[in-house]
């Protein structure tokens, strides 16, 4: 019951996050999947954030920013069926990858979009 319990309440977090910063929130899942103990691997943590991240969480954000003039639909038409695509490989590569490179591969990225949006914000005046 405690792992249902954590995961709601990361699902919430995450859900006001998401909105918040326009992201899914795939990494903060997908992190706090696996820092509370509520899964047991990175590619159960992987498949499971996939889901959570899918139609039904982001539609309503997606919708509240188009609502406003916040979505350029023609990025998006090349967006989802690239992404979709390269998803599927995406994840057929993690089962021939060690685990060990999935997870500095995950650092790597979160670290490097750390800087990008650390800077960002920081010559935003």
């Amino acid at each position: 019951m405690q792992r249902y319990i954590l995961a709601f309440l990361l699902a919430a977090v995450i859900g006001l996050i998401g909105g918040l910063q326009g992201n899914a929130g795939s990494v903060y899942i997908l992190t706090g999947l696996l820092l509370f103990n509520i899964v047991s691997s990175q590619k159960i943590a992987a498949g499971t954030t996939l889901l959570y991240t899918s139609l039904p969480i982001t539609i309503g954000a997606a919708y509240e920013y188009y609502k406003r003039g916040d979505l350029d639909l023609k990025i998006a038409a090349v967006l989802i069926p690239t992404g979709f695509l390269f998803s599927i490989f995406g994840a057929k590569l993690n089962y021939l990858i060690p685990k060990q490179y999935t997870l500095y591969s995950i650092g790597i990225m979160m670290f490097l979009s750390s800087i990008f949006f650390i800077r960002k914000g920081y010559l935003t005046k």
